[in-house]
């Protein structure tokens, strides 16, 4: 998709038909925090000013609802990802790496018994994220799989029977310019999953795939998508945030 300014598509609400007040996901002005955006994890570190993380969540939120516009529920998530990577690399991300691998159990480091405890091993093992970064993203899937109503939330994105998905990202300035890491996550199973969070792996064959994608803001697109961005998600229908305490 190619977004210039004044031709964001219009949002209608994929999920739900009720119009609901947006939340801002990021309460702090400084520190870290994260949140569920979607069926992403997204977290901040704390050099982001409080423009930082509404713009990064303004995009992600705005990708997440392109994405499932776009995308049917009977299908997989590779067309999910795709339209959700084009949609950010069109608002202002210079995509600066954009990776797909094939996954195999044999590869974990440690006892994995979930889908969770899988993502978690590779984020410990991803040369990508920072100690600090790793830390914010393993806390955040430890208080959604062990919180009810952040899980229940969560499974809306995730889970289309026997095909899941689940995202992780964090955004840090760094040389005075805003970055995000993000890793995409793709689950086909054998079997119909109930949830990709605390569903045991024991019984399950199942082929995994993850995208590594790097991207740095174009601060003057950003700026100058901000307003028209903003008013297509005020006039959106669904609920696609859900704040953390981590």
């Amino acid at each position: 998709m190619n977004h210039s300014a004044g031709c964001l598509p219009t949002l209608e609400g994929p999920l739900t038909g009720s119009r609901r007040s947006r939340v801002n996901p990021f309460g702090r002005s400084s520190g870290p925090e994260a949140a569920i955006i979607g069926g992403t994890i997204s977290s901040v570190l704390g050099n982001l000013t409080e423009q930082n993380r509404r713009d990064v969540a303004n995009s992600l939120e705005y990708a997440t609802h392109v994405a499932h516009q776009k995308t049917k529920e009977d299908e997989g998530f590779e067309r999910f990802w795709e339209e959700y990577m084009d949609c950010l690399f069109s608002i202002g991300w210079e995509k600066t790496r954009n990776e797909w691998s094939n996954l195999s159990l044999e590869d974990t480091t440690s006892d994995v018994e979930t889908f969770c405890d899988y993502v978690i091993d590779n984020i410990r093992n991803d040369p990508l994220y920072t100690q600090d970064e790793k830390d914010l993203i393993i806390r955040g899937l430890e208080v959604i799989r062990s919180q009810i109503d952040k899980h229940e939330f969560f499974r809306r994105f995730t889970v289309r029977k026997s095909r899941g998905a689940l995202g992780v990202s964090t955004a840090l300035v760094e040389d005075d310019v805003l970055k995000l890491r993000f890793s995409a996550f793709m689950f086909n199973c054998d079997a119909d999953v109930q949830d990709y969070l605390t569903s045991s792996i024991a019984h399950i064959t199942f082929d995994a795939k993850k995208g590594i994608i790097a991207a740095r803001a174009d601060q003057n697109s950003i700026d100058l998508h901000r307003a028209q961005l903003e008013e297509e998600l005020d006039q959106a229908s669904g609920d696609y945030i859900h704040r953390m305490d981590i």
